[in-house]
């Protein structure tokens, strides 16, 4: 088990100097309050990877965490055939990356990803999976997955030194909107 910070649920997977975090995501509502609650505790130089089946909500919660950095959630669209899509117009430059037309082994060289990965932008890549290098050290990684067809479960991984309390603070964010009550 991975060293755990007081009051945060661990996956069961989790590994030494890491931190995680699970939470069953019931409706769309859910998945807005994640991303305004991680969009609360992002900074520049931030980087996320999202993976998940096709549908599993990776668009769905990019969106809710542009909106909560103040950019325009219909402004976010799945940036599948030009890979990467900059909104720029929000508390943070945010950078939403989409892997699935590039398939396994993708190589951020190729498609100039590299060039964001600067320490100013937040960088969102969807299909983390498919990443040659999967750039873990300093990332969130967040797997969503299917409960049902209304419901996802989320599991937000990351180093503890960088994220423990980021994800202590999310997850106080998280109790306080209620909607972890309201949706048992």
């Amino acid at each position: 088990m991975g060293s755990a910070v007081p009051g945060l649920p661990l996956c069961s997977s989790a590994k030494a100097h890491t931190v995680m975090l699970r939470y069953t995501l019931n409706g769309i509502e859910a998945t807005n309050v994640l991303g305004n609650c991680l969009s609360m505790v992002l900074g520049p130089g931030n980087l996320l990877l999202l993976s998940g089946d096709l549908g599993a909500g990776k668009t769905s919660l990019t969106k809710a965490i542009a909106s909560g950095l103040g950019i325009e959630e219909k402004e976010v669209t799945s940036p599948s055939f030009t890979i990467i899509h900059e909104h720029l117009n929000g508390r943070l430059p945010l950078i939403h990356v989409d892997l699935y037309r590039l398939g396994p082994h993708a190589d951020i060289t190729e498609i100039g990803l590299e060039d964001y990965l600067n320490g100013e932008n937040v960088v969102i890549i969807e299909w983390a999976e498919y990443l040659k290098d999967p750039l873990v050290e300093t990332a969130l990684k967040i797997d969503l997955g299917f409960v049902d067809e209304q419901s996802r479960e989320v599991c937000l991984t990351g180093k503890t030194g960088i994220w423990g309390q980021r994800l202590l603070l999310l997850d106080d964010c998280m109790k306080a909107s209620d909607i972890l009550k309201l949706h048992p």
